[in-house]
């Protein structure tokens, strides 16, 4: 239910944007036909066209126009301050366009008649920007304009025939567009429920199948601490690279299905760019030695303000694609600074990108491939998830390449933080903390998952407690270890702090899950909880615990 509020939430502020968009828009359209208006005045009382306009109307009517140009400006004002859907607003600024147009035609008689385009226009507008009962308040105000021009002017009541025209084409035009307005509105409704199911099964396949991939690395990573063979170790090797293609194409997965969802939020913080560069490379190592690429970063004291997941996501996706396409080449990452502006880089000596690809590959989906190409894993979502975050984080993506020599990819638009605590090493790239004897408590609904990461557990030397519901009682622990959904409607969280309560201490505990992390993370209200995503990487997991035995955690 908290979800559904959340989701209702968005959608909510998302429509309030586009309302605050539609009417900046109208009010626009009004200082242009205002514009429009008083050029037309000045022309026709300067003698230019078929009649003139005598110049006390011209008088009357140039008084009146500041007067409704200053009314707009205040309107507008109003817009600015407080945006969003006020109908009051709304009607007042219909009427003083309806008011404005109708006093026009009224005081200018024939030579004014062109102001009738201008109805059809505010009718139409208004309309096609605020929705269906919109236009038909604009169509009734239109057909008042006509009655009651017709009534004040002797022109208009002259030429009965052209008035009923009048009348018709003022019901026929904002009754067309009415059609129009349902049709799009519901390809408009057919199109997002559409991508919202996409979005569903996306997040929901990638939940299910990161599962068993989350089990079979864990135990991998177990098989790997055994005596092996040359032989054996190649295969477990193979296994395991083959397996990190699998877990990234479902991250990728997630990741769009998360962006598309409009749940992600952006969380800016301080944060030290060397320990997001050192984690960064660690995840890398072993698939730059496969592909032969020599992986190197430029140890930088920068702290920008930034989202850490939201970054080290984008990065990740900048390195991976690097060495993806950098086989035998080298990617070095670094950082730039101009005054108090940091870029982030990626540069690898690559294949290169062609002129006529650059312009799309940060679509979704889309991938650089040439017939005769070798096969490369991933479905060409890993630069269309950075270009959407980096609009999410308010930071700007560019990229250089040069087919046959390689590309550099940049990050652009960070704000250093404060200098407090730059240039100190980070405890997790300086230390190596063992792990023998650290007490953990692994709570894992799953039971192929709990055995897989009991197992690599017990094979750093740590002392389990394994349990595959929340446990009635444990024996005071180090670490809790724990997956976000344990069945029976119970969480994570409540798991957390049902031991808590059992040991009396705040035990630091770690969430996996393989739900979507920012979900995840804002229904995490406990103090010193780490949330970590399925399929998680041994080397990453046993990084997080040496930080929590060291107590940087």
């Amino acid at each position: 239910m908290a979800i559904s509020f959340r989701k209702l939430a968005i959608e909510a502020t998302m429509e309030l944007a586009d309302e605050a968009k539609a009417e900046r828009g109208q009010a626009i359209v009004r200082f242009w036909y205002i514009f429009l208006v008083t050029v037309y005045v000045l022309l026709r009382g300067a003698g230019i066209g078929p009649t003139d306009l005598p110049a006390d109307v011209v008088r009357i009517m140039l008084t009146y126009y500041v007067g409704f140009t200053i009314f707009s400006l205040v309107i507008f004002w109003t817009i600015l301050r407080w945006p969003g859907h006020y109908p009051a607003r709304r009607a007042i600024t219909m009427l003083g366009d309806y008011v404005s147009l109708t006093h026009g035609m009224i005081v200018g008689g024939f030579a004014m008649m062109p102001l009738f385009a201008l109805v059809l226009w505010v009718t139409v507008g208004n309309g096609m920007r605020y929705g269906p009962k919109y236009l038909l308040a604009a169509w009734v105000m239109a057909q008042l304009s006509i009655m009651v021009t017709t009534i004040f002017n002797p022109f208009w009541r002259d030429n009965p025939d052209m008035v009923m025209t009048m009348v018709f084409t003022a019901a026929a035009v904002p009754t067309y567009a009415f059609a129009l307005l349902r049709q799009t509105a519901e390809a408009r409704t057919d199109a997002q429920n559409a991508n919202l199911a996409k979005s569903r099964f996306l997040a929901q396949a990638s939940h299910d199948l990161r599962q068993p991939v989350h089990a079979i690395g864990l135990f991998l990573a177990g098989l790997r601490d055994t005596r092996l063979n040359g032989t054996q170790s190649q295969i477990v090797e193979r296994i395991e690279r083959a397996l990190q293609g699998v877990a990234r194409l479902f991250k990728s997965l997630l990741d769009i299905s998360t962006l598309d969802s409009g749940t992600l939020k952006y969380a800016p913080n301080s944060v030290d760019l060397n320990m997001i560069l050192t984690d960064v490379m660690e995840q890398n190592e072993e698939a730059a030695k496969w592909n032969n690429v020599d992986l190197r970063f430029v140890a930088t004291s920068a702290t920008v303000i930034a989202d850490p997941v939201l970054l080290t996501t984008m990065l990740q996706n900048l390195v991976s694609n690097a060495i993806k396409y950098g086989e035998g080449g080298s990617v070095l990452v670094g950082v730039r600074r101009s005054g108090n502006k940091v870029t982030l880089e990626v540069h690898d000596q690559g294949i290169g990108i062609s002129d006529e690809h650059q312009p799309f590959v940060f679509e979704e989906f889309y991938r650089v491939q040439q017939p005769g190409d070798r096969d490369r894993d991933g479905v060409g979502l890993g630069l269309a998830i950075v270009a959407r975050l980096a609009q999410l984080c308010g930071l700007e993506i560019k990229l250089h390449s040069t087919l046959g020599k390689g590309t550099v990819a940049s990050i652009c638009g960070f704000r250093t933080a404060s200098s407090a605590g730059e240039g100190t090493d980070n405890p997790l790239s300086m230390n190596r903390t063992p792990l023998a004897g650290f007490r953990i408590v692994l709570i894992e609904d799953d039971r192929d998952v709990l055995a897989a990461t009991a197992a690599l557990l017990k094979g750093w030397g740590c002392l389990v407690q394994d349990f595959d519901t929340m446990p009635d009682t444990v024996e005071l622990a180090d670490l809790i270890l724990t997956d976000f959904d344990l069945g029976s409607g119970i969480t994570g969280t409540r798991c957390i702090a049902h031991i808590r309560s059992i040991t009396g201490t705040e035990t630091p505990a770690i969430i996996m899950t393989g739900h979507d992390e920012a979900r995840v993370r804002s229904l995490i209200e406990l103090p010193r909880v780490q949330l970590m995503t399925k399929p998680l990487r041994p080397s990453a997991l046993r990084s997080l615990l040496s930080s929590v035995r060291i107590g940087a955690f």
